[in-house]
């Protein structure tokens, strides 16, 4: 399943603090059950990965500041890998009342997206000839360095594997849960938490960025193991408490609740667009000759309190054939001064069958080969990802370079 972009973006905090407070917290608070939680956890994992062949996930996160919401999400995704089927449904809302919402579905046959306010369907067919992938859950503990990471876990929480209780579920299962207050929370686990959580929230605009006396205030967790021996509810409480430059306190709170059900129970069916408005999408990754041009993307960093453009990067479809082939060039201008803030600017250009892949290789400003990818944005916009690192053959992770926003808006003459 995969989010759009947009919905990627307005997530990413939500979703970073949750694996966050899953991973340093959920599993650290449930004492003597922790190995078992985490046993769960894999087992849970694991069957979506390969044995469930139909399933619902819903998640809610929201997040505060002194009470005030100032970000909000849903989020709820079918899978069916027998029927090659997936549905995708997204909500956020700001503190501002702005609502941004997508939806996408697809089969073996064909996808059908549409965003927000935008009443258009756009839906894209596959290629008859097309061996087209079944739809799978990317079992997050066998991502490239995982183990690693679970022993640094394991390391950090100490004595906290006592705070827990464990009781027998009603009908089979475990019911786990757990708290800590800030007094309980020990210096070095306070401090890793402090600045991990301090770098997300400060790349966040609709976030107050919180500079100093960054802690832990209170965290609470439950998770809920079915006689089936998977998770299928977890829910996490999150306060952290700082002070922003001019030295105001805010206390930021982020609840999370992440629900599988209907396992082996999920249908899904293609949503009905007869006398919708529907644009026909080629397949090629979306990309036809409407695509060639120029599109530019302002390099910004923050400076003393304020956002600074040092720099622009520019990104070129000088062409898209009929059968999909994609060639363009892409080059990065750092205004003088700022040379130091953003050093080795890229200039290269590319080519790849966007029809097979949306992917290319180029060689970056030390002569080293990087993999890139370019996608379709909202109209008049484009989206590229540079330094791409393949986890495995199903996932990767871009590494772009400090100040990178892989948001291009076309220049229009």
């Amino acid at each position: 399943m995969k989010l759009s972009k947009k919905s990627i973006t307005l997530l990413s905090f939500t979703v970073g603090a949750c694996l966050f407070v899953t991973t340093a917290f959920a599993d650290t608070l449930l004492g003597s059950g922790y190995d078992r939680l985490k046993s769960s956890a894999k087992t849970t994992a694991s069957l979506m990965e390969k044995d469930m062949k139909n399933y619902t996930l819903e998640g809610l996160y929201t997040l505060k500041d002194n009470d005030q919401t100032l970000l909000q999400a849903s989020s709820t995704q079918k899978m069916d890998t027998d029927k090659q089927m997936t549905e995708d449904n997204t909500v956020t809302k700001t503190a501002k009342g702005e609502v941004a919402s997508s939806y996408s579905y697809s089969d073996s046959k064909r996808s059908i997206n549409k965003n927000g306010t935008d009443s258009t369907y756009y839906v894209m067919e596959y290629p008859a000839n097309m061996n087209r992938k079944a739809p799978s859950f990317n079992n997050p503990f066998k991502e490239k360095g995982a183990q690693e990471i679970e022993k640094i876990v394991d390391a950090v929480v100490g004595g906290l594997k006592d705070y827990v209780q464990v009781e027998e579920g009603p009908e089979g299962g475990k019911v786990f849960s757990g708290s800590l207050s800030e007094t309980q929370v020990p210096a070095i686990l306070n401090a890793v938490t402090s600045f991990g959580v301090q770098r997300m929230l400060n790349n966040r605009s609709e976030i107050p960025a919180i500079e100093s006396d960054v802690f832990v205030k209170k965290v609470v967790g439950s998770a809920v193991e079915n006689k089936a021996g998977y998770l299928e509810n977890v829910t996490g409480d999150i306060t952290l408490s700082g002070k922003d430059k001019n030295g105001v306190q805010h206390d930021l709170n982020l609840n999370i609740l992440v629900k599988l059900s209907a396992v082996g129970n999920t249908q899904i069916v293609a949503p009905d667009i007869t006398g919708a408005n529907v644009e026909k999408v080629n397949y090629a990754n979306g990309f036809s000759s409407k695509y060639v041009g120029t599109y530019k993307n302002d390099i910004i960093m923050d400076k003393d309190g304020k956002f600074v453009k040092i720099g622009e990067r520019k990104l070129e479809i000088t062409s898209v054939d009929n059968g999909g082939k994609v060639t363009g060039k892409y080059t990065e201008t750092v205004i003088p001064g700022y040379e130091s803030q953003y050093p080795d600017p890229d200039a290269f250009g590319f080519e790849y069958d966007s029809a097979t892949s949306p992917t290319f290789t180029y060689k970056d400003a030390k002569g080293e080969q990087k993999n890139g990818s370019i996608h379709q944005g909202a109209p008049g916009k484009i989206y590229a990802e540079m330094n791409i690192e393949y986890m495995n053959k199903n996932s990767y992770r871009s590494n772009s370079k400090l100040y990178f926003d892989g948001e291009f808006t076309r220049v229009f003459e």
